[in-house]
């Protein structure tokens, strides 16, 4: 049990100090990247058997065969280490993004929403209005554990609304949340694309937000006809907090998420970091600044807001540090991959065999791309696997196509396998907590909003690329 306990904080504690020196990469003036690869190897060790099986043998796999392209130019340490540590940003970034759980607990914000939820919102369509921008809302900064919250808090008040409430839960949960996934600060895939197309997230934010606000609409469109939108045969009354603050709390997350944003394009403006270590730094300060506010409120009570204040730090040093980084591993593997391929003779020879059809494929390609990595995510491929493979091979072809509209098309495609594929983790998790299989989740309930989103989105994307 003591050798249990021990490797389990050395993991947490390497999990810190990734996050340690990658903050003061920022103001010492030395290199780095060896410390961050022995942290990065020890955190892929001690966490690999975290991981599902399928995602421990695409790791493995990745990473053998970014050694093996590394070693046809010539392997050396250096490239050895930048390689592995080349996707480590977005680890660190969850990671940090985790701590967003502290404030959103310690304002008591779940409480607030589902008061305000009770008093204002009535009605299936109203509700499923607002169960999605919640869920759209906290998915931008708290990631998986969105799932949990809104479910959980606002689980009762979807079942006294409609009938078919697993049927409600499923399609405004996973929609709003993989939508999220387009642009959010706490998503690693758009940052993966980021990284593989060399598109900077501030080019891909506006028309990616652009794009979850449409699919936001086009899913409250194509459902508030459906039958299972219709009222439940009984309504209960619900007993919830006596709350006069709630508008002011749901005002202060949006403040939080917008305050998020504003900091992270400042910081990318001002050159100080990458985008990724821009948003990351900007998620710290943002926790900083709310948990300050909330200390200093008039209403707090000190002993209260102590004794909550240190349960929730104690969630996030037992839960929160190894939740951001539970992919470690795998980014490490796809991280070397991504560097060796770029790097090695073989991207020189599949660019040379493969970029003359390719490049007859013009704009049609932009269509394939998001429907292969949807076919591959079916066999459970996991979509940031087939994002960075399509993605590397593709921009080293150099074919004529914008990059931001690849990097488009990619996230789109991403989006499609987040919720149509019963292995992504939302579908499954959703899926457990609503009692039902993955597949009714992923392909039943959500094929068609797929396929109109996929044809919708890519039509706007072509016009956004130009645009932008």
């Amino acid at each position: 049990m003591e050798r249990f306990i021990n490797k389990t904080a050395l993991y947490r504690g390497m999990i810190l100090g990734l996050v340690l020196v990658q903050l003061l990469s920022l103001i010492v003036p030395i290199n780095l990247t060896l410390l961050n690869a022995l942290l990065a190897i020890g955190i892929s060790i001690l966490g690999i058997h975290n991981l599902s099986r399928s995602f421990q043998i695409a790791t493995l796999v990745f990473f053998v065969a970014g050694v093996g392209l590394l070693s046809t130019t010539g392997l050396s340490l250096t490239h050895l280490t930048t390689a592995m540590t080349s996707m480590i940003d977005i680890v660190v970034l969850l990671v940090v993004m985790q701590l967003f759980l502290i404030p959103v607990t310690l304002g008591r914000y779940q409480a607030a929403v589902e008061s305000f939820m009770h008093r204002h919102v009535h009605g299936p369509k109203q509700t499923y209005t607002f169960v999605m921008v919640v869920t759209h809302l906290l998915a931008s900064i708290l990631s998986m554990g969105t799932v949990a919250i809104v479910l959980s808090i606002l689980g009762d008040s979807i079942k006294h609304q409609v009938k078919d409430a697993a049927h409600f839960s499923a399609t405004s949960v996973t929609r709003a949340f993989t939508l999220g996934t387009l642009w959010a600060p706490g998503a690693a895939t758009i940052f993966l694309i980021s990284t593989v197309t060399k598109v900077s997230w501030t080019q891909l934010f506006v028309p990616c937000l652009i794009l979850g606000v449409l699919g936001l609409v086009l899913a409250y469109v194509m459902e508030r006809k459906q039958p299972y939108l219709s009222v439940a045969p009984t309504t209960g009354h619900m007993t919830t907090q006596t709350a006069t603050t709630e508008h002011a709390s749901l005002v202060s997350l949006v403040i939080a998420v917008i305050g998020l944003l504003a900091l992270s394009f400042a910081l990318m403006a001002a050159k100080i970091a990458s985008s990724m270590t821009a948003v990351t730094l900007a998620g710290l300060l943002t926790v900083i600044v709310w948990c300050s506010l909330l200390a200093v409120k008039p209403t707090t009570k000190r002993r209260e807001f102590n004794a909550t204040l240190k349960t929730a730090g104690t969630t996030y040093w037992r839960n929160g540090l190894a939740s951001g980084a539970a992919l470690a591993p795998f980014f490490v593997g796809i991280g070397t991959f991504t560097y060796g391929f770029q790097h090695s003779t073989v991207s020189t020879t599949l660019t040379h065999t493969l970029a003359p059809g390719f490049a007859q494929l013009g704009w049609s390609l932009v269509i394939l791309i998001p429907i292969i990595v949807i076919l591959v995510s079916l066999i459970g491929i996991h979509p940031l696997a087939s994002v960075a493979l399509i993605g590397k091979i593709i921009m080293s072809m150099h074919i004529g196509l914008s990059p931001l509209l690849v990097a488009l098309s990619l996230n789109i495609g991403s989006v499609g396998a987040y919720m149509l594929s019963p292995f992504a983790g939302i579908v499954m998790i959703v899926a457990m907590r609503l009692n039902v299989s993955p597949a009714t989740v992923s392909i039943r309930w959500n094929w068609q909003f797929c396929l109109a989103f996929l044809t919708t989105s890519l039509i706007v994307a072509t016009g956004l690329s130009v645009i932008f």
